[in-house]
């Protein structure tokens, strides 16, 4: 009889196509296309097994509140890592509902889990879950079965998993490194929130037409140029890495938004042929609490907006601007929340081109010397390219912008024209000349004209909150030195009730004692303090 391959055997028998149960001394095993996904002779003894090994993978560190588990199987994994870590969320990726069935017939252990099927919905359960909740590090376990059935989707399920933990590294470094630098820089800028205009004021109040988000990426120096035509189709608004290449390359961008905590005033400081470029009126937008300097750069018409809910909660109409840690992704939101459509990316490559990171004339280097550690991701066009963590994080941020922009307005295009660079998720690939040549001409708009009537904040009203916050700031600091519990508990009490509080006392909440909160408390009392003497 001739030797026959696996698949000839299933051709033989379309029973092994389907779960088959195994019957065993403690309970069924499980075998499916072939291959054997419980042992029945000990699943238990070979769950402990997997569960050892992901453990060694893990970083070390506190107990995980989460485990992500690619494959459901019978469910006898699920058994020994809830009897490991009590309490801790089971999320499973489940590639085929037939297993599901399987498993909720059977039901082997009694214990619910999170199961997800489709890959965008196991994708936005990630974002949500995992990159925008702080937590310790989840675990990751694989059925080793689902390797050798779906090697794809095992693949893809580790990468994802990998890269959205790097994001979500990043988020917090950032976070943790800029959270007190723009709220010291909002002492200074304090004055300038009650004078400027704020620009998600104008949401609603503008012509829908499309936007051109202009990043400083290396691939601005291969079709930038055909932005100087752009004006007369939609909005140009560039991040302010983006100002000298496009002004060197005889295009003006109406909107430059700022987001950096540091001095990144070089960017805006134009020569006099730069100058000359530059259109009369050009909104510069800066993150409220974004360094002072570049607000006392000349030649612009200044405005700001608001990072985070607190601060436009206390200082504007509560409206924030949600991004990605970056200008290029505070200038694709802002083209959001002004409802332009469609929303056209040029010059963001968020990889390499060979050692190049921007386009040329950016005020900081444009090669990388020594780019580290790189990633291989699919590029524009069907080609491949290298990234970093670092720019991983915003592409990332961009696939799961994409998915939410969808999700509320599915007649919002979303254009990937870029040149060169990384491909990302849910945008169209279109070259810049056929977007171009696809839209009609639209009456210029003067958005200077626009800030100009939108509503001030009171200055009184600022003050009386502050003078306020300060109060309970102080009285809170009295308690926390007698009763320290109670401060603890007041303290998350009024962080649900203000989120500018919130944003201040998180440092005296994570304190792990008495004299860190007293501190920390302290800091936070000053810091109001001093923003009603801006004032």
């Amino acid at each position: 009889m001739p030797n026959l391959s696996m698949n000839d055997t299933q051709a033989l028998n379309p029973a092994l196509m389907t779960p088959q149960i195994l019957p065993g001394p403690i309970g069924p095993g499980l075998m499916y296309k072939g291959q054997t996904v419980h042992w029945p002779e000990d699943p238990l003894g070979e769950a402990r097994q997997w569960l050892d090994e992901a453990a060694a993978q893990r970083e070390p560190g506190p107990a995980p509140a989460m485990v992500f588990i690619l494959g459901l199987g019978l469910g006898w994994h699920l058994k020994i890592i809830r009897d490991r870590f009590p309490g801790i969320r089971l999320v499973v990726y489940e590639p085929t509902k037939e297993l599901v069935r399987t498993y909720i017939d059977r039901r082997v252990t009694g214990f619910e889990a999170e199961i997800v099927t489709d890959w965008p919905s196991f994708e936005a359960f990630v974002a949500r879950e995992l990159v925008h909740k702080p937590g310790p590090d989840p675990l990751i376990v694989t059925v080793p079965a689902y390797r050798a059935l779906w090697p794809r989707e095992a693949a893809r399920f580790h990468s994802h998993l990998k890269a959205e933990l790097s994001r979500r590294e990043v988020i917090e470094k950032t976070k943790e490194a800029t959270d007190s630098a723009f709220l010291n820089n909002l002492i200074e800028n304090i004055r300038l929130c009650c004078a400027l205009p704020d620009v998600l004021l104008l949401k609603g109040r503008l012509t829908p037409r499309p936007a051109f988000v202009v990043g400083a990426g290396p691939s601005l120096d291969q079709n930038g140029a055909q932005l100087k035509e752009a004006a007369e189709y939609g909005l140009i608004i560039c991040a302010s890495a983006a100002v000298k290449p496009l002004l060197n390359l005889g295009v003006s961008p109406q909107v430059i938004m700022v987001l950096e905590s540091a001095d990144t005033a070089r960017y805006l400081e134009l020569t006099p042929q730069e100058a000359q470029n530059l259109q009369p009126q050009t909104v510069l937008a800066g993150a409220a609490g974004c360094h002072p300097a570049h607000f006392k750069v000349p030649g612009y018409y200044r405005s700001l907006y608001h990072l985070n809910g607190g601060q436009a909660q206390l200082l504007s109409q509560g409206l924030f601007l949600p991004q990605g840690g970056n200008a290029g992704t505070a200038a694709f939101a802002l083209a959001y929340v002004w409802g332009l459509n469609p929303l056209i990316l040029v010059g963001q490559d968020q990889a390499y081109q060979g050692r190049l990171l921007h386009a040329a004339d950016t005020a900081d280097s444009v090669t990388e010397d020594d780019p580290g550690q790189t990633l291989t991701v699919p590029g524009v066009f069907g080609t491949t390219v290298e990234t970093n963590t670092g720019l991983l994080a915003s592409l990332n941020w961009y696939a799961e912008a994409a998915q939410t922009v969808k999700r509320k307005n599915s007649r919002i295009r979303l254009i990937n024209a870029s040149a060169a660079g990384a491909a990302i998720r849910g945008f169209e690939e279109i070259p810049l000349n056929a977007v171009l040549a696809s839209l009609p001409r639209q009456t210029p708009l003067n958005l200077a004209a626009h800030l100009d009537r939108l509503p001030k904040p009171s200055l009184k009203e600022i003050k009386g909150d502050l003078r306020q916050m300060g109060g309970i700031l102080g009285s809170l600091r009295q308690l926390a030195g007698r009763q320290m519990p109670k401060a603890l508990s007041e303290m998350a009490a009024i962080s649900r009730a203000s989120a500018f509080m919130a944003q201040i006392l998180t440092r005296a909440m994570k304190s792990g004692s008495r004299a860190g909160v007293l501190k920390e408390l302290t800091k936070a009392e000053g810091l109001v303090l001093k923003m009603l003497s801006g004032l």
